[in-house]
């Protein structure tokens, strides 16, 4: 009888190690018959590295972490667990009152916790390369004719830090983040248009008794894409770009228009109200061109006021702009920041000629500038 509960004990110290084997093995064996083809967050798939190189194996890693079967799955379920264990879920922060947070270094997507800690900085080098990248991109676009704009969206965890678990809170140590900083930095140092859009949110943050942000979602809503693009308007009229309609926010244009499936946590009750902005209403275009799954997408609208092509690279935070966009140019080209390579600027510049370029970048991809002076370098 000993010998039998000896076995039985045995057995049960061995059941951890038999989950963990079958979690890693099924996906791995299951990876020979189907894959992943989507992701819980807002980026394109890493893609399958075609060539050997000294990065091979962490591209292949990067691959596979989103690509392995079931990955959708076995994330929904663990979320699931974490959220009734009162668990940061993931990549995703439990704040206060239901708010949630997206913590990017665990996937990894960028620094939303860098950024919102403040404790780390850009060092002065860095800040130099991107003055000159920063520098080189202007140069490129008007040598061709066109006026460059960089705009930065703020994080969430950032905007809406008193939202922020305590615990989180008391290791930040300021308010002003390493991107707030290098705006500051690159706006005395260059002559490029450079918009950080926390300014104008943080003071119409309390003016209109709605959030700017989804609660359960990583991004900014209707509201607060319409409060950044009349910021962009305005300094485009005051550059002489005539007829751009630049219509001040009043309480009476908001309407609440159903509700938004977020991105964090992604559970059928996990769902915040989606906003409608009164902005040129009736004046929409069409959707002309799309391509990449919606990574690339071409709007014409002959009734807009302004009669201009404008050339956007954005990532997810641009896609509440387009509706704005839309009403207001001629034709606009929303490319996805996968986009942003030499060789397809080249192209799509070429190929549609716009008058404008809009370069859109939340703040936890900011550090993106640092490649800029490569990317436009002649």
């Amino acid at each position: 009888m000993t010998k039998f509960f000896n076995k039985l004990f045995s057995l049960y110290l061995l059941l951890p190690t038999a989950v963990v084997l079958f979690w890693v093995f099924v996906p791995f064996v299951r990876n020979l018959f189907v894959s992943n083809t989507e992701l819980l967050d807002n980026r394109p798939l890493n893609e399958k590295p075609e060539k050997l190189t000294r990065n091979f194996a962490k591209e292949f890693e990067a691959y596979y972490n989103d690509t392995f079967a079931d990955r959708k799955k076995m994330i929904k379920k663990l979320t699931k667990l974490r959220i009734k264990w009162g668990l940061d879920s993931g990549a995703t922060i439990n704040g206060k009152d239901g708010w949630l947070f997206y913590d990017s270094g665990k996937l990894p997507d960028g620094y939303t916790l860098i950024d919102y800690f403040g404790k780390i900085q850009f060092s002065d080098a860095e800040l130099k390369q991107m003055a000159e990248g920063l520098q080189k991109a202007k140069a490129y676009y008007k040598k061709r004719g066109i006026e460059y704009y960089l705009v930065v969206a703020p994080n969430k965890e950032g905007m809406y830090s008193e939202y922020m678990p305590d615990r989180l809170q008391a290791e930040r140590v300021s308010e002003k983040s390493r991107t707030d900083v290098a705006i500051e930095y690159l706006q005395k140092h260059t002559d490029v248009n450079i918009i950080n859009f926390r300014d104008v949110l943080d003071d119409a943050k309390n003016k209109y008794g709605i959030n700017l942000y989804y609660p359960k979602d990583s991004h900014w809503n209707e509201v607060g894409a319409y409060l950044a693009f009349t910021d962009l308007a305005s300094l485009m009229r005051k550059q002489g770009i005539r007829n751009v309609p630049v219509k001040g926010l009043r309480k009476n244009m908001i309407s609440e228009d159903g509700y938004y499936v977020t991105d964090l946590n992604k559970l059928d009750q996990n769902m915040d109200v989606r906003y409608k902005v009164d902005y040129l209403s009736g004046k929409e275009g069409k959707l002309s061109l799309q391509e990449d799954n919606g990574y690339f997408a071409v709007y014409e609208n002959s009734k807009a006021p302004v009669k201009k092509t404008v050339f956007m690279i954005r990532d997810s935070f641009g896609l509440a702009l387009i509706p704005y966009f839309d009403k207001t140019f001629a034709k606009n080209i929303f490319a996805h920041n996968k986009y942003n390579k030499r060789q397809e600027l080249d192209r799509l510049v070429a190929e549609y000629k716009p008058d404008i370029m809009v370069d859109e970048v939340v703040e936890r991809y900011f550090d993106r500038l640092l490649k800029y002076n490569e990317l436009y370098g002649e």
